[in-house]
């Protein structure tokens, strides 16, 4: 797949880029209502990420900053999002088990899927799907092995960590390399090409892995 090329015209002045802040014009009354409720929100990532979209930018500068501003604020989300989800599960008496492969699951994979979209709708087909792939690989890799790492060294004083309860992860990794397995087959199959029916398979699959696990808690 060709990657199209960005032409001057794509980039925008800093001063005519589109702000934040900015109330949307055309919007209904609910999106108007979420502009003014996400108001704070908006107004952090308007002052600490920089536009990198303006032609009168440092390109390296810019775009380092703005990874790490991210960054930053992805992992001071997701800890937000993990603690109230904790908070809520206990209140209602919901496993951390059901919440991890439900909400915080759908919560902490939203950035990847915007990023995938976007790129797939700019014709960005090989970046929507490496990014599917490298942020599963990063979290893995990273997401759980710096941590562990960090907790090993300074927290535990050098000795084994054994006090992780599985709350089966063997089955979940079977299950994970098996929908890994689908996936290729299809891609082979399909020479490399992603049709609707790959998502309705994929979406059932997802939907029976959530029942599953629900099974596992209530039932079984």
């Amino acid at each position: 797949m060709q990657t199209p090329e960005i032409s001057s015209d794509e980039y925008v002045d800093c001063d005519e880029a589109e702000s934040l802040l900015k109330a949307p014009q055309d919007a209904s009354k609910l999106g108007l209502a979420l502009h003014y409720c996400l108001f704070p929100l908006k107004a952090l990532m308007q002052f600490t990420v920089p536009d990198v979209r303006g032609v009168d930018v440092d390109p390296i500068g810019t775009a380092a900053w703005a990874t790490f501003s991210c960054i930053l604020w992805l992992i001071v989300g997701s800890y937000c999002m993990v603690s109230s989800l904790e908070s809520l599960a206990e209140l209602m008496n919901i496993p951390d088990s059901i919440v991890g492969v439900t909400v915080s699951a759908a919560g902490t994979s939203l950035p990847n899927y915007v990023a995938s979209l976007v790129a797939a709708r700019q014709g960005l087909g090989n970046m929507a799907v490496s990014n599917a792939f490298g942020s599963n690989v990063f979290n893995i890799f990273v997401g759980l092995g710096v941590p562990w790492l960090v907790f090993i060294c300074f927290v535990n004083k050098g000795q084994d960590y054994t006090d992780l309860v599985d709350d089966g992860i063997v089955e979940n990794v079977i299950i994970l390399a098996t929908v890994l397995s689908v996936f290729v087959v299809f891609m082979l199959f399909s020479g490399f090409v992603l049709v609707r029916w790959h998502a309705w398979v994929f979406l059932l699959m997802y939907a029976v892995y959530v029942f599953y696990n629900i099974g596992l808690v209530y039932f079984w």
